[in-house]
């Protein structure tokens, strides 16, 4: 379309300048003299030039139209979206601490769809919120949430352990596990 607007462009500038000129110029020509200048392209140089460099801007700034509308369009969509990250962000944060105890991190399970959500590990407590949905509720990983999921990661499980589960320490290759983890 930009090239054909561009060509029509183009024939009107030379047409106006040949014909103008033929009439002003050869009034007084025989009708056979007058039809052979009428298809001959007398123009100057700088008239083609002018019309071709108008045509190439038009055509330059038309292509990059669509260009610039995203981009303001996206421009807008990114510090929206910036603006709603830290607002989750802020909502997320929470208070660190020396000490936590489990209970304390029960309530931080994700249930509060945009609060902290925490997991612990070796004594080491995460807020894990960007990962809401990996560890919020209904997700995968949801058992580890606002708790101590380090034997969870030692043993590669999501159940829960039994009591007498509990009772039994890691073996050496489940310590190397929760290390690689950890680590």
């Amino acid at each position: 379309m930009i090239l054909a607007f561009t060509s029509v462009l183009v024939f009107i500038a030379l047409s106006i300048c040949s014909t103008t000129e033929a009439f002003t110029n050869n009034c007084h020509l025989t009708s056979n003299q007058q039809r052979r200048l009428n298809t001959q392209l007398d123009v100057e140089p700088a008239v083609i030039a002018g019309a071709v460099a108008t045509a190439g801007a038009v055509t330059w700034w038309l292509s990059g139209a669509d260009g610039r509308e995203k981009q303001a369009k996206y421009a807008e969509w990114e510090t929206k979206e910036r603006e709603y990250q830290e607002e989750r962000e802020r909502l997320a944060y929470i208070e660190p601490r020396d000490v936590w105890r489990e209970e304390d991190l029960k309530s931080y399970n994700g249930s509060d769809e945009t609060g902290p959500l925490l997991m612990a590990v070796k004594g080491d407590v995460y807020n894990v919120w960007k990962g809401r949905s990996f560890y919020g509720p209904g997700a995968e990983y949801n058992i580890m949430a606002g708790r101590d999921a380090t034997r969870f990661l030692a043993k590669n499980r999501l159940e829960e352990e039994t009591d007498e589960e509990k009772e039994v320490k890691l073996n050496v290759g489940e310590r190397a596990n929760l290390m690689a983890w950890y680590w």
